[in-house]
């Protein structure tokens, strides 16, 4: 049996083992004696025949030991009985909670030592925090919860990447990916999405370094155009200058930065390079014009000796990504294993030259392969155009309706809450969409925008705003008011409000580091702002903004706390 789950921290271990330690006398008689008869088996203690004997601190580190290594499983095993014995009220506790919410409660196989099932980490640490937040867990940890609610659900949290991306993109598709149910058909695609995405990497660094080399190539163009009379003055000749001197990916950053600051302190010193107009305007110019020719000559002598260094040339690149050597190093190379061949019988060679056979027929099967995989690509980057055509016609005709349906809402809504003479509203801006919606459904929606709003924020279509404001005081409201089966509030906003999304909550992690951006107050009530309806994924305001909120269910209102472009998080 696994002992500790594997996302839990392994200092953790030794707490569990001191509480199962010091509550083995107070055990049932058939945890102790399991328990005794394990450590004597399977703990080896300096002057004790019998280990079980031995006092907690003299068990301590062998249990540990044994435990960590995976040296003895029952002993995990026993370790841990005794431990959930001597928790009784959290077990209690986590097997209600468990029930209460139809889960399973069936506990580990005590008789194989394992683990019944999985956890996914995240609905793993999202129980566990159910837990925690519930009454009579007083004197227990999250370690404790974690651990039990393991134990009495017989299933262990997997392992899940963690590592946050620098991307925001990036992130934001991992994010959705962990949400996906195991069943969600999505999975069945899984294979083909990351060949896709692997291929397309590779597509793209290799038109990066196309546009890079080309940025180089346009760059040395314009250094020769703009600056030939401070070149030809500072006695610099860069009429040699090629891209094409640039042989290795490695060499391509460093390059562009260099040829980019020569433009840039050339475009510096062309503006003092004249003699003053006085000589007390050139005393204090001359010094700096020294300090650029010399920035211009180092610059140029870096270059010159960066690309003097004979190395394999980017067309050189393996299919890996990994660098072939260089033409002369390989006939160097067969010249001198020629040499040694001469100093010996030939047949000494057949070992090698059938390991070279080998090493030939794999690499010539991965190629026609790899071969098979780009056909396979090629078939689905058609297929995904035709897909893509064809969702751009569902897009026009969704978007047509779409702004039939606002055009129509707008003037019923409005009509509410104007006179006949009035004209009908017009949404210049999200402020004037907030206020329609306020004075649209003056019942549904209230406004109470925190600190961190900007309902000035300029998004280019508060018409759009309005809308999501206007599902929001509708369908939504509808759902809340009625509940029956858990909607998809995020498949719905976005059939009404295409291109639209809605996000449940946000981690505790992030809500307790920021607080103001998640809370909002109304009437001497505080409300938190878990919830958001959103449209764009870029740091532009006018083509992103998210409009957070929550349910009061007393009042069968929705709460508006916070508008703006995002709202702050541990990637922001």
């Amino acid at each position: 049996m696994a002992f500790l789950p594997p996302v839990m921290d392994p200092d953790y271990a030794l707490s569990v083992i001191d509480r199962a330690l010091d509550y083995r006398d107070e055990a049932s008689d058939s945890v102790r004696t399991r328990l005794n008869a394990v450590i004597k088996d399977g703990v080896n203690i300096s002057g004790f025949q019998d280990a079980s004997r031995a006092h907690r601190h003299q068990l301590r580190e062998p249990v540990r030991t044994a435990i960590l290594t995976g040296k003895s499983r029952r002993l995990a095993g026993d370790i841990l009985r005794c431990w959930v014995e001597s928790n009784a009220s959290l077990k209690g506790v986590v097997s209600d909670h468990l029930t209460s919410r139809n889960m399973s409660i069936a506990g580990p196989d005590l008789q194989r030592g394992v683990f019944r099932s999985v956890w996914l980490r995240h609905e793993w640490a999202a129980e566990s925090e159910r837990i925690a937040e519930g009454a009579n867990i007083d004197g227990f940890n999250s370690g404790d919860i974690g651990l039990m609610l393991s134990y009495v659900s017989g299933r262990v949290p997997t392992l899940e990447a963690t590592v946050e991306m620098e991307s925001p993109l990036f992130q934001r598709w991992l994010d959705d990916l962990r949400q996906l149910p195991p069943d969600a058909p999505e999975w069945e695609h899984v294979d083909k999405f990351a060949s896709s995405l692997k291929g397309m990497a590779l597509e793209k660094i290799a038109e990066r370094v196309t546009v890079q080399i080309d940025a180089i190539a346009d760059t040395i163009d314009k250094l020769r155009g703009e600056f030939e009379d401070e070149l030809r003055y500072l006695e610099l000749d860069l009429s040699s200058w090629s891209a094409e001197d640039v042989v290795r990916v490695d060499m391509i950053e460093p390059a562009l930065g260099q040829i980019t600051d020569l433009k840039s302190t050339l475009s510096e010193y062309q503006a003092i390079r004249p003699q003053a107009s006085s000589r007390s305007e050139e005393l204090v110019r001359a010094p700096e014009r020294e300090t650029f020719e010399k920035s211009i000559i180092d610059i140029v002598e870096a270059w010159d000796e960066m690309v003097a260094i004979p190395e394999t040339s980017v067309d050189d690149m393996t299919p890996d990504g990994r660098f072939a050597p260089a033409k002369d190093d390989v006939d160097q190379s067969r010249s001198s294993d020629s040499n040694k061949v001469e100093k010996h019988d030939p047949r000494l060679l057949e070992p090698e030259l059938d390991l070279l056979r080998k090493d030939n027929e794999t690499l010539v099967s991965e190629n026609d392969q790899l071969k098979q995989d780009r056909s396979d690509l090629q078939e689905d980057k058609t297929k995904l155009g035709e897909q893509i055509s064809r969702l751009r016609d569902e897009l026009s005709q969704s978007r047509e309706m779409q702004e039939h349906w606002r055009k129509g809402y707008v003037i019923a809504s409005a009509a509410q809450v104007r006179s006949e003479s009035e004209e009908p509203a017009q949404l210049s801006n999200v402020d004037d969409a907030l206020e329609l919606a306020e004075k649209s459904f003056p019942d549904r929606i209230r406004l109470a925008l925190n600190s961190k709003s900007n309902s000035r924020t300029p998004f280019q279509k508060p018409d759009e705003v309005f809308d999501a404001l206007a599902w929001l005081a509708t369908e939504y409201h509808r759902l809340r008011t009625n509940p029956g089966e858990a909607p998809n509030f995020d498949k719905l906003i976005k059939e009404s409000c295409p291109g639209w999304s809605y996000k449940p909550k946000q981690t505790e992690v992030t809500k307790d580091q920021f607080a103001e951006w998640y809370t909002t107050t109304l009437d001497g009530k505080s409300y938190e702002l878990d919830a958001h309806i959103g449209k764009g994924t870029s740091f532009d305001p006018h083509q992103t903004i998210r409009i957070a909120f929550d349910w009061d269910d007393k009042l069968k209102q929705v709460i508006i706390g916070f508008v703006g472009r995002h709202q702050k998080n541990r990637s922001s």
